[in-house]
């Protein structure tokens, strides 16, 4: 990791999954583990603060073996390690409406992501109306056992969707992006990541809509007033585009050396690739200055 450890005392280590805690889908490596556990036990509050939706995000809490709490769905969705709920913030009928509207607009299927551990219904539902691109298609196959097929889900209106999400082209997207922000400015918060071709869907990209005002810092703030930590006192680490809130508002900020450019730019320090076992330098760091 480039530069020295800042004296102020790191009581939270907020970690993202890919591409940050995970080397390859779910997989924690045996030295980032035992690094972790090594901070666990030395009172470093691990928390996890990822895009994935919380089914996905617990096998991969399942695998690190240590009681955390869980910032999922980009900052909708927080629980404790417990898995009991703390917070979850959903679009309004009104807001899936406009926004489920825009994607069948532009020609693309809405995907809406939903708290399926809260009520054991689907994780996700996922609109049937139009013709399904390749990572979509892809997506709905892999994860199905947890897809609800809707006929027409445009002209439902719905309290339990998070997000309304889709997969494909990247200009593709970004053309449905573009109509959210031109005929709803300052909304809603809109997120565009590529996507790696391990993915569920195959690769492409991803895009994201959640209410505004809804992003991993704020989902990570719940957790900070539970346990009474302050924002200087938490180091977080991300690699991509929607780590960028937490990474600047934290104590500390750290991007991964594999981080997208943007991330890059506003972090404090740069950690080692996610694939190298790049936690490990810095929890050794962190753990040395306590």
């Amino acid at each position: 990791m480039s530069g020295v450890p800042d004296p102020t005392p790191i009581r939270v280590l907020a970690l993202d999954i890919d591409g940050t805690l995970a080397c390859r889908g779910d997989e924690v490596s045996s030295a980032t583990r035992s690094a972790l556990h090594r901070a666990h036990g030395q009172g470093l509050e691990v928390v996890i603060a990822t895009g994935r939706r919380f089914r996905t995000t617990a096998r991969v809490v399942e695998n690190l073996g240590l009681p955390v709490a869980t910032v999922s769905l980009g900052g909708a969705l927080v629980r404790e390690a417990d898995g009991s709920r703390l917070h979850c913030r959903a679009l309004s009928p009104e807001e899936f409406a406009d926004v489920a509207a825009l994607y069948r607009a532009s020609g693309q299927t809405a995907v809406g992501q939903r708290d399926g551990h809260h009520d054991d219904g689907p994780d996700f539902v996922i609109d049937g109306a139009l013709p399904w691109n390749g990572p979509t298609g892809r997506y709905a196959e892999r994860n199905r056992e947890h897809c609800e097929w809707r006929r027409d889900l445009a002209s439902e209106r719905r309290s339990d969707v998070i997000e309304l999400c889709g997969f494909g082209p990247v200009g593709d997207l970004l053309a449905v992006a573009d109509r959210v922000r031109a005929r709803y400015p300052g909304r809603f918060e809109i997120q565009l990541l590529d996507l790696p071709p391990e993915s569920s869907s195959g690769g492409g990209a991803f895009l994201e809509v959640r209410p505004a005002g809804t992003c991993k810092w704020t989902g990570l703030e719940v957790v900070l007033a539970r346990r009474g930590f302050r924002p200087e006192e938490v180091c977080a680490v991300g690699d991509e585009r929607n780590d960028v809130s937490m990474v600047t508002r934290a104590g500390l900020g750290v991007a991964m050396a594999n981080g997208h450019p943007e991330l890059l730019a506003v972090a404090d320090r740069v950690a080692g690739r996610h694939d190298e076992d790049g936690l490990v330098e810095l929890v050794e760091q962190l753990l040395a200055v306590r």
